[in-house]
């Protein structure tokens, strides 16, 4: 089967849409992937990406075939011109592709206008489309601080739901996806058609060993950005200062500078280390440090309703979540019993979150077996390419 896949982020970009690509190459697929260029999170372009370099890529059985795109700068504006700049190069290019896929595929991170190309080649193709949705629009907008009244959010409303119509498949990754799609879009999302994420294959293996320590280390792996919302667990930090513990931050993004300067307010230098950026292959080694793993998100619709990913890796690592967190990720922490959550954006609260953590010690393993046991009954990579493979050989009658 030729499938055609778009979306702004790839390889080295650490988005699942390069597994999934290159997943499906392997089980013999014939892959191409419209991308964009390298520049996630930290805004710069590589050098051997500039001047039309490596526009044509080949990896892992995978055809990459890169746009052009503006890098990511701060600020609203920053943003959307990055986005805008994919979408604009990406449809035009998908104006003149030679169009002998079987399928098309749209990785549906923020915004939606990245699958806008993916929508527009459906009308001129005529090929089946089918959209992974793993960020709900226009509802991601309120998190940007836009009214659902101002003429961006109304506009972009009806964008999104045109886009969403023009799937003959909505795949999902949140359950809780369902209620807001048929309330806000009148979209029925099929029960079969739920697709959570799964972890990176490193983290279903066993981790290094750690060395015993009096001292409990907590570790947040992942973007530091506003939505992230990292600053309440530093001021978390702040309230338990006294106690043996260590606060690991591993991750960049457009808020590490904030985040940095806060912990020099709340004078936690000896409390908190940042990490940066770090390669994907180095992560095992954090995580085997970690007692526990922390998630922490903005109390919002656009994120409430959402699974982030790092979610999966931590169950799938065996360690105990602790989020600041609310909707669906506390649901599924909950449900597989592998950590506590605090309401998000309430320093307070997850500090007694994490009280409450120190003196659950002899239950700390047992927290880590359970997320990895539902990890595998629920997350795995091998049921979700499995299913996504069913779906899409229904669809090109391929079966």
């Amino acid at each position: 089967m030729k499938i055609l896949v778009i979306n702004q982020h790839y390889w080295p970009e650490n988005f699942r849409v390069t597994e999934i690509c290159e997943a499906l190459a392997a089980r013999g697929h014939d892959v191409t992937a419209l991308v964009g260029l390298p520049n996630y999170p930290t805004g710069k372009i590589p050098k051997e990406y500039r001047w039309f370099r490596n526009r044509r890529q080949e990896r892992n059985g995978v055809h990459i075939r890169r746009c052009f795109e503006i890098g990511r700068k701060p600020g609203k504006t920053g943003l959307a011109i990055n986005y805008v700049s994919y979408m604009l190069s990406a449809t035009w290019k998908a104006l003149f592709i030679k169009r002998d896929f079987d399928v098309i595929y749209s990785f549906s991170t923020s915004p939606v206008l990245m699958s806008l190309p993916g929508a527009i080649l459906k009308l001129l193709s005529k090929k089946p489309y089918i959209i992974y949705v793993l960020d709900i629009w226009p509802a991601c907008l309120a998190a940007m601080n836009v009214g659902e009244s101002s003429l961006l959010y109304r506009v972009m409303k009806k964008v999104s739901k045109w886009i969403y119509q023009r799937a003959d498949v909505l795949l999902y990754s949140s359950k809780r996806f369902q209620k807001y799609m048929h309330e806000v879009h009148d979209i029925q999302l099929a029960d079969e058609h739920y697709m959570p994420q799964f972890a990176d294959d490193l983290f279903e293996d066993s981790l290094p060993a750690r060395d015993d320590s009096k001292i409990l280390n907590l570790v947040f792996a992942g973007n530091i950005g506003k939505m992230q919302n990292v600053e309440v667990l530093l001021k978390a930090a702040a309230l338990l200062k006294e106690q043996p513990l260590h606060w690991h931050i591993v991750g960049d993004g457009a808020n590490l500078e904030s985040c940095k300067q806060l912990v020099a307010d709340l004078s936690l230098e000896n409390q908190v280390t940042f990490y940066g950026r770090r390669p994907l292959e180095e992560m095992p080694a954090f995580y085997a440090m970690a007692d526990t793993m922390l998630v922490s998100m903005r109390n919002d619709i656009s994120v409430n309703d959402t699974l982030p990913g790092k979610v999966q890796s931590y169950m799938a690592a065996g360690k105990p979540v602790l989020g600041s967190i609310a909707g669906e990720a506390t649901y599924v922490i909950e449900q597989a019993g592998c950590g506590l959550c605090a309401v998000p954006d309430d320093e307070y609260a997850f500090a007694d979150v994490v009280k409450r953590f120190m003196a659950l010690r002899e239950q700390h393993a047992s927290m880590g077996e359970n997320g990895k046991a539902y990890y595998l009954a629920h997350f795995t990579k091998q049921t979700h390419m499995d299913n996504l493979e069913k779906v899409l050989n229904t669809l090109t009658g391929k079966e």
